[in-house]
């Protein structure tokens, strides 16, 4: 058995959960802040059989867009014109997986 962690964007929270459970797999989802844009992350709790883990990787990578958001200072109005401040692309989106080991996995 293996827990399948997958960080996303909240902007594919939908997608992914549909395509998961179309394909008869069950997920916790968990909401979050983060990264360099403090943009919505959400994580996906995925507990599958150890040949599943694949399919669900799969699935991860079909249904979660890579994209690139301009950044915003976090500076003050008033001191972004005393300041040069560049507006930079960073790329967003996309999915950070983690496939971890279960001891026990139980249904109560």
């Amino acid at each position: 058995m293996k827990l399948v962690l997958a960080i996303i964007s909240e902007v594919d929270k939908n997608k992914l959960n549909l395509a998961l459970i179309e394909n008869g797999i069950s997920a916790t989802i968990i909401y979050s802040t983060g990264g360099l844009l403090n943009r919505g992350t959400v994580s996906f709790m995925i507990g599958v059989e150890d040949e599943r883990v694949d399919e669900v990787i799969d699935l991860i990578k079909k249904n979660v867009s890579e994209r690139k958001e301009v950044s915003k200072s976090t500076l003050p109005p008033a001191l972004q014109s005393l300041f040069f401040v560049s507006k930079q692309k960073i790329e967003q989106g996309g999915a950070v997986i983690f496939v971890l080991d279960i001891e026990n996995f139980l249904k109560v």
